[in-house]
C-alpha cells in the first residue's frame, strides 16, 4: 500500500507542475495588465499633481491680487469724501478773496478768521493724505496736473506758461483728486 501512495504523490508532483504549466501563461497576461494599470494610474496620479500645483498657483495669484485690492480700497476708501470737500475749502477761499473796505473792521476779523479756517481746513486734510498741487502763476504747464482752462494774452509770461490759477488742484494719496484749474499765456 505504501507504494501505491508513493504513485499518488508522483501523480501530484506531476499534477502540480503541468497545472504551473498551464497557469504559466494566464500569470504572465496578469502581471501585464498589472502593469498596464499601473502605467495608467502613475499618468493619472501625476495629471492629479499637475491640476493640484496648478490649483494652488491660482489660489496664491488670487489671494495676492484680493489683498492688492484690499490695500487699494483702504488707502482710497475716503476720495470721494475728500473730493466732497474740496468745494468747502473753494467757497471759503472764494469768501477770502472779496474785497472788503479798510475801515471796517468786522470784515476784516471775518476775513481773519476764514483765513485761519481754510489753513486749518487744509492742515486736516493734508493729515489725511489730500494735499494741494503747488502750482503758481508763471509756473510750468503740465497737463498731469493742470487743467488749461483758456488762453490769455500776457506781456509779462512766457508762452505756454500758467498765467493765472483759478482753481487749486489737490491730490489723495499720490493720485489726482482734482486738477488745478489754470489760465495758460499766450
Amino acid at each position: 500500500m505504501k507504494e501505491e501512495n508513493k504513485d499518488d504523490l508522483v501523480n501530484f508532483d506531476a499534477l502540480k507542475d503541468e497545472q504551473k504549466e498551464q497557469n504559466q501563461p494566464e500569470s504572465q497576461e496578469v502581471a501585464q495588465d498589472d502593469a498596464k494599470a499601473l502605467a495608467i494610474a502613475m499618468e493619472e496620479l501625476a495629471n492629479v499633481k499637475t491640476k493640484l500645483i496648478e490649483a494652488h498657483a491660482d489660489f496664491e495669484n488670487i489671494k495676492k491680487r484680493l489683498e492688492k485690492d484690499k490695500i487699494t480700497a483702504v488707502n482710497f476708501a475716503n476720495e470721494s469724501f475728500a473730493r466732497d470737500l474740496l468745494g468747502v475749502i473753494d467757497a471759503l477761499e472764494m469768501a477770502l478773496n472779496t474785497q472788503i473796505s479798510e475801515e471796517n473792521e468786522q470784515a476784516k476779523s471775518l476775513k481773519e478768521g476764514v483765513s485761519l479756517t481754510i489753513e486749518s481746513f487744509k492742515a486736516a486734510l493734508a493729515k489725511h493724505g489730500v494735499k494741494m498741487i503747488e502750482t503758481s502763476v508763471g509756473g510750468e504747464f503740465n497737463p498731469e496736473i493742470h487743467n488749461a482752462m483758456s488762453y490769455v494774452e500776457s506781456d509779462s509770461i512766457a508762452s505756454g506758461f500758467i498765467a493765472q490759477i483759478y482753481q487749486n488742484g489737490y491730490m489723495y494719496n499720490e493720485r489726482i483728486l482734482r486738477p488745478a484749474m489754470v489760465l495758460i499765456a499766450k
